[in-house]
């Protein structure tokens, strides 16, 4: 977390109003995050499956990940009162549309 009094906050504020795809690289900038939004797409959209799939993660970093992603408006989390209670992950429209994105971005890293 940086200070909004930080030259870095500063820096970050230029950098998005100057050029839209820095925000854009930022949303899903992140070790974890391209994974995430693609394992949840595939309906593993529960900490403890995605836990499963990605298992070197740890649970504050997933945890984390999962945040970001949802302040991003990427993926939004359903809690479900049952005896244990459970939280399933779900991608907004938006996050749906960086779906396409990743595959391309993933055809570009081929070449």
């Amino acid at each position: 977390m940086i200070k909004n009094t930080s030259s870095n906050a500063a820096n970050k504020a230029f950098l998005y109003q100057s050029c839209r795809i820095n925000a854009a690289l930022d949303a899903i900038s992140g070790r974890w995050k391209a994974l995430i939004i693609i394992h949840i797409s595939e309906a593993q959209n529960r900490f403890s499956l995605l836990k499963a799939v990605l298992e070197p993660v740890s649970d504050q970093t997933l945890g984390r990940q999962l945040k970001e992603l949802e302040s991003s408006k990427l993926i939004t989390k359903t809690i479900i009162a049952e005896v244990p209670v459970r939280v399933d992950y779900h991608l907004t429209e938006k996050g749906k549309a960086l779906l396409p994105i990743l595959q391309d971005l993933s055809k570009w890293n081929d070449r």
